[in-house]
């Protein structure tokens, strides 16, 4: 499941790469993970009946995502998102930000991320991961996106609250900014999570690169290089055991 959120309505400033960080990531899902293409949705500017089709809502789980999955659970499922996020005002809750939502009221048209954990943890599927190019903040590369903040960032309450197996890697913590990589054209998270993915991080050789060593390639690169270049500190967000395998190299071939 890809989503690519580049085009927002209104006054809501663009997500420049997202388009780019999308197709990087299903040519990595096809060639190295060996997904076939036939399985994967893959949504451009996604509009909130778009993203409630595909992952359902609080009353049901059972959209297009859960149609897609092998009945007898033996599917593993990714999910990538490029595009804005933002907390709740009224709740502290963090939500995705389809593009033709409102961010001061995102309560209304937002999409809830524990809607979203809530939902994948229901799905019958042998491994379950999420990767999040966002931030929850408020702000964003653009500007910021909620007026009633104005330039103040926001910390919203229960991001990463994950649970029932499902694996997730956020591109900042907390009221950090996501930034982007001007000359790579992507997501810095997208970038090194790649580069990660792709063998870079595999510190020990075995052909497997698991959660724990992404999460440290990340600290060392993408960490390092918004410092340099934005003077901003971004660190990736993890839930899960470190020791899940992610990437297992050459099974693709």
């Amino acid at each position: 499941m890809i989503i690519g959120n580049r085009n927002y309505e209104g006054r809501i400033p663009a997500v420049d790469y997202a388009h780019n960080d999308a197709g990087a990531i299903k040519k990595f899902i096809i060639d190295l993970l060996g997904y076939d293409p036939d399985n994967i949705i893959d949504l451009r500017d996604a509009t909130k009946a778009k993203v409630e089709a595909t992952f359902g809502n609080e009353r049901t789980h059972q959209g297009k995502l859960w149609s897609y999955l092998d009945a007898q659970g033996g599917s593993d499922v990714v999910i990538y998102y490029s595009g804005h996020g933002v907390p709740g005002q009224k709740d502290g809750r963090g939500y995705l930000l389809p593009t033709d939502a409102d961010p001061d009221h995102p309560e209304i048209n937002g999409y809830p991320l524990d809607t979203l954990y809530a939902n994948l943890a229901k799905l019958e599927a042998r491994s379950i991961t999420v990767l999040l190019d966002a931030c929850f903040s408020g702000g964003s590369h653009g500007g910021t996106l909620i007026r009633a903040a104005s330039s103040i960032l926001v910390s919203p309450r229960e991001i990463h609250a994950a649970s029932g197996g499902v694996v997730v890697l956020a591109a900042a913590s907390g009221d950090q900014l996501a930034s982007w990589d001007e000359d790579a054209k992507q997501g810095l998270f997208t970038r090194y999570f790649l580069e990660a993915a792709y063998g870079a991080a595999d510190a020990n050789a075995d052909g497997a690169v698991d959660l724990g060593e992404i999460k440290s390639y990340l600290d060392r690169t993408m960490t390092r290089r918004a410092r340099r270049d934005y003077l901003r500190q971004q660190d990736a967000w993890v839930s899960g055991a470190p020791e899940t395998v992610l990437v297992r190299l050459g099974e693709a071939e």
